[in-house]
């Protein structure tokens, strides 16, 4: 079994939950991280350290690519979250340890590929930046979107970024995580499948999510954590928006 997470933001109780519950499962192998680990919350050197440590790969984020090249086109609270993160970074002692983390930051790979397996942040077309939403699915979104991210799957790709989990399939249906309690079996076709989030998920589930991948069928894992202990460090961080710990509460 192989798990995969991904958009920690820096969420170190959710985080902490999560590799408890895969440790506690027994049966996961190897854990593969699609990017985003800093960015929004307090635990940026915690994060990092820890996915280094327990993943056997670690993707780049369009977090992880804002601090790095600059947060362009990014809102106010993102933009003052990223260089917050940055300023983190640069203030990680002894610094020899900073240099290991400036260097393993900028060496992220933005995609990998396992057999017909394909992993990325985005999609297919964008590995870091493009989101594939459920709304490219809807009367009047351009449908070239679709087919042209569908053409680059070689069978199934596993994307993060949007924070909302579940399965889009070749004929253009998306399959939400929650309402797939006993899994999704994908031997049958192409199907793109986002992880949903860690650290911050958006489909007004507040749990942390993670999915776990058999070979032949996707699980969406939900585990509940400490929210009031990252909320309360977020709204202690002048640079953070508090809002960034308000939308853990909803799950939004």
């Amino acid at each position: 079994m192989i798990a995969f997470i991904s958009d920690l933001h820096a969420n170190r109780p959710a985080l902490q939950a999560v590799l408890d519950d895969i440790d506690q499962l027994g049966t996961v192998e190897r854990i593969y991280c699609l990017g985003d680990v800093i960015g929004y919350g307090p635990d940026v050197e915690w994060c990092i350290d820890t996915v280094t440590a327990r993943c056997k790969l670690f993707l780049m984020g369009n977090h992880e690519h804002a601090v790095l090249h600059g947060a362009f086109g990014f809102h106010s609270g993102a933009k003052r979250a990223i260089d917050w993160t940055r300023k983190q970074i640069e203030g990680i002692e002894p610094s020899l340890k900073r240099k290991a983390i400036q260097e393993l930051l900028k060496a992220l790979p933005v995609r990998h590929e396992i057999d017909d397996v394909l992993l990325v942040h985005g999609s297919p077309r964008d590995p870091v930046m493009e989101y594939v939403l459920e709304s490219d699915l809807w009367e009047g979104s351009d449908p070239a979107k679709m087919e042209e991210i569908f053409e680059a799957i070689p069978r199934l790709c596993f994307v993060g970024h949007t924070h909302r989990p579940g399965v889009f399939t070749a004929d253009r249906c998306f399959l939400a995580g929650g309402e797939l309690p006993d899994g999704y079996d994908v031997r049958d076709g192409k199907y793109l499948i986002n992880v949903g989030s860690v650290g911050q998920p958006r489909d007004r589930d507040p749990r942390a999510c993670y999915t776990l991948f058999s070979g032949d069928a996707v699980y969406f894992r939900r585990v509940a954590y400490a929210i009031d202990d990252v909320a309360r460090r977020v709204r202690a961080t002048p640079e953070l928006d508090p809002r960034f710990a308000d939308r853990l509460y909803r799950g939004e």
